[in-house]
């Protein structure tokens, strides 16, 4: 009992201390080696010092508004890997996507990719956006206690099944309460926690970065590599500030005007495509894919697959065995449809993986399924509680819902239609897409300042052409020819490859047009295509954890699992 209230009351001082900022906090002693944001000061300039051992940190202060310099600022977080070849052409800032994914810690965990895929003659800088991770201001709905977000989180994105009309209803009503809760709890500044106020975070780096190398800070131009949403962030900033684009490679290419509209109802273009090739792949793997057995064609794999899920429809599977569940549960379609949707992010890493669970759940037995989508998990004592590392989810619905703006269509009849049409476009994925996407706007009051709303893309003629990029079928985002429309000059580079974003594979082909482009600005040929060394099913159970994982909050439930 005295445990008990002293953890009650720890948490109600921690909740009441994370409440009040508008920044993220910081220690103010010096240290040769910060392995803490916190150890990094926060300045109107760039002072880089040495941090996580192999890089250097540093926290820039910003305007939260750039036209209304009274609204106060706030801090963004900086992690740059210095280029083997110094002095370097120049700083490289990456987005790994989201919106709401870090990029400080993607730049950190994917370092060997970046530098084999875009070279080292540039620093490669990591930014964590407005309201992400290290950056502020900070985002909070739930008063610093993660249990209870995790726990109401759960409730909101898992089990929705939109072949039920009263689980889409239900789901409907309840993503309302996202809104009108977090209302009441987010600080004041969450409506500066957008797009276009980041991308002018990057043109503001850029200057910052110009004048301590005694150069015109109106001259600077940004260097920049995003993927997935990070091609919003670097098409916005593009579209913006024409003028001050430098190198830019937008890779895994999101359609823009489809997600300012707040629908997300374009991604899936190439889903099943993506979920076919899982077929095509398993055949010519032969024993190496378990889920192949005696069949000799694609086709007998998929008519197997889809007889298996249509099975589990039917006549969801129960489990409850005590070493993959704590409490007994029932797996259901829509369960393993999530699993997919992880999948197609990434075939060599999660393409063997796949084929062992659809082998199992042939046999009826969803065991591992059970355990890879975190089903049958028992609830943990908020003492207890150990957050699973950084949260996405809210920084990415604020940044979404303050991007669009209540642009869409907000009725229960329209999000039963939207779901109609995802249903239309992807057999597979259509109806795990749209959870923790669209309706949880709707009841959210944060209206961006008029100068922070953006006012939609239209063609414009960059200072540098821009390199747009992606695998030849990407299961989440393929408008790359849409996208490259709206900017004169630029060029399409593809590659022989399933998965979302480039580092799925690697390239000798890919990587020297990258790497060329970077250096000089040349673009690759028109057309081209590049050979990789793709492979959805390494030989002796090989995995390389390299690529992009999912940002969507339905996907990334079970991605720590796999």
């Amino acid at each position: 009992m005295i445990n008990r209230v002293f953890c009650l009351l720890g948490l109600a001082a921690s909740a009441a201390a994370s409440a009040a900022l508008l920044q993220r906090d910081y220690n103010t002693t010096n240290t040769t080696m910060a392995y803490s944001f916190k150890d990094v000061p926060i300045t109107a300039d760039l002072q880089y010092i040495p941090c996580f051992d192999n890089f250097t940190c540093t926290q820039l202060e910003v305007p939260l508004d750039y036209d209304d310099l009274d609204a106060g600022t706030t801090n963004i977080a900086f992690v740059k890997y210095d280029a083997a070849k110094q002095p370097a052409l120049g700083d490289i800032i990456f987005n790994p996507g989201g919106p709401g994914d870090s990029g400080v810690g993607g730049m950190i965990q994917l370092l060997p990719q970046l530098v084999e895929l875009i070279g080292d003659s540039h620093n490669i800088v990591g930014m964590d956006p407005r309201g992400v991770n290290h950056s502020g201001p900070l985002l909070d709905c739930f008063d610093g206690q993660p249990w209870l977000r995790d726990y109401y989180y759960s409730q909101l994105y898992n089990g929705v099944d939109p072949r039920s009309n009263v689980s889409l209803s239900t789901y409907y009503e309840l993503s309302g309460t996202f809104g009108t809760w977090c209302t009441q709890h987010l600080n004041k500044a969450a409506k500066y926690v957008n797009t276009p106020a980041t991308a002018r975070d990057l043109l503001q780096y850029a200057e910052v970065l110009a004048q301590s190398q005694n150069k015109p800070r109106e001259e600077a131009k940004v260097n920049y590599y995003g993927a997935s949403y990070g091609t919003v962030l670097g098409t916005t900033f593009a579209s913006l500030y024409p003028d001050r684009v430098g190198k830019f490679l937008i890779d895994a290419v999101v359609d823009g005007d489809d997600y300012y509209r707040g629908n997300w109802s374009q991604n899936l273009l190439q889903a099943d495509a993506a979920v076919e090739s899982f077929f095509k792949y398993c055949v010519e793997a032969g024993s190496v894919c378990v889920f192949k057995a005696n069949s000799s064609t694609a086709e007998e794999l998929k008519q197997r697959f889809d007889a298996m899920l249509l099975n589990v429809e039917e006549d969801p599977i129960p489990v409850t065995d005590p070493l993959y569940v704590q409490v007994p549960t029932v797996l259901a379609h829509i369960d393993v449809r999530v699993l997919l949707t992880v999948a197609v992010y990434n075939p060599p890493v999660f393409f063997p993986i796949l084929a062992a669970i659809a082998a199992q759940l042939e046999n009826r037995d969803g065991l591992r399924a059970a355990a890879i989508a975190s089903k049958g998990t028992g609830p943990i004592s908020e003492c207890n509680y150990m957050a699973l590392g950084y949260e996405a989810i809210l920084p990415r619905e604020v940044i979404a819902c303050n991007d669009n703006n209540k642009s869409f269509d907000d009725r229960e009849e329209a999000l039963f239609e939207l779901f109609k049409e995802q249903k239309n476009l992807s057999t597979y994925l259509g109806d795990t897409w749209l959870v923790g996407i669209v309706p949880q706007c709707r009841n959210l009051n944060t209206t961006p300042p008029g100068t922070q709303l953006f006012p939609g893309f239209k063609k414009v003629n960059t200072s540098t052409p821009i390199l747009f990029a992606d695998n030849t079928i990407d299961p989440v985002t393929s408008s790359y020819d849409l996208m490259s429309s709206y900017f004169e000059g630029s060029r399409i580079l593809l590659q022989e490859a399933v998965g979302h974003g480039l580092m799925v594979t690697s390239s000798n082909c890919t990587s020297s047009y990258v790497q060329q482009y970077f250096k000089t600005g040349e673009l690759p040929p028109k057309d081209t295509v590049c050979n990789t060394n793709f492979n959805a099913f390494p030989p002796n159970g090989t995995l390389t954890k390299r690529g992009l994982m999912p940002g969507h909050p339905v996907a990334r439930r079970s991605i720590d699992l796999w």
